[in-house]
């Protein structure tokens, strides 16, 4: 049973977390040739003020 963790920036609407899940659940279905309902798929929103890259915090960015 796939599990998949997705970590991005707060700010999404559910409308994007929908489409995410959905695609996400579909390729790793594919992939891992079982069923879409084997797959769990967790999505964490991040603070850009808790979140680096480049030696910055993103909300510098």
């Amino acid at each position: 049973m796939p599990l998949v963790q997705v970590n991005w920036w707060k700010g999404a609407g559910e409308a994007e977390r929908r489409q995410l899940v959905e695609e996400v659940t579909g390729t790793v279905a594919r992939i891992a040739k079982c069923p879409e309902a084997a797959v769990t798929v967790i999505i964490t929103d991040v603070e850009t003020d808790h979140w680096g890259r480049g030696g910055k915090l993103a909300a510098d960015l």
